[in-house]
């Protein structure tokens, strides 16, 4: 047998392996899944005997937080969104991710990956803020801009 046959063969059997190893876990994956759900329902349905009026949609669901940015200290997102809309009624999500790439010595036009990321992050916390009652959205879509509740 030939070296490159050789390799060729440890290198599929191993891809091979991988490949299983993978498949297993997917499947522990869906078991644990459909045993959380299990348990679910079953919460649900004690819920209900101590009060049968109980809808399981209107509870709210605990998100995953998103990963901490490099760019943001702890409340620094939320302290200038409050200050963007003090100093401006009305506001987007872009207008205010410009702003804090703007101070941050970044350059918005140029540096596309990093400002969908400031979007994102801004939208994600003023969706946060509109939950707790602390804003409130203005329009839809491009024309989609927050304010200050009261």
């Amino acid at each position: 047998m030939s070296e490159n046959n050789e390799a060729a063969t440890i290198t599929v059997n191993a891809l091979i392996a991988k490949r299983a190893d993978i498949l297993f876990e997917i499947g522990e994956r869906e078991a644990q899944a459909e045993r959380l759900r299990t348990q679910v329902v079953h919460i649900d349905a004690v819920l209900r005997l101590f009060r049968p009026d109980f809808k399981a949609e209107d509870l709210p669901i605990r998100l995953r937080r998103p990963a901490k940015s490099p760019f943001f200290k702890h409340g620094e997102l939320t302290q200038r969104i409050y200050d963007a809309l003090r100093e401006r009624e009305t506001i987007t999500s872009v207008d205010i991710a410009v702003r804090a790439m703007r101070d941050k010595g970044l350059d918005p036009d140029n540096d596309p990956a990093t400002r969908t990321d400031f979007v994102r992050r801004v939208g994600l916390q003023l969706g946060d803020m509109q939950r707790k009652g602390k804003v409130e959205r203005r329009g839809r879509g491009k024309a989609l801009h927050w304010c200050l509740v009261g």
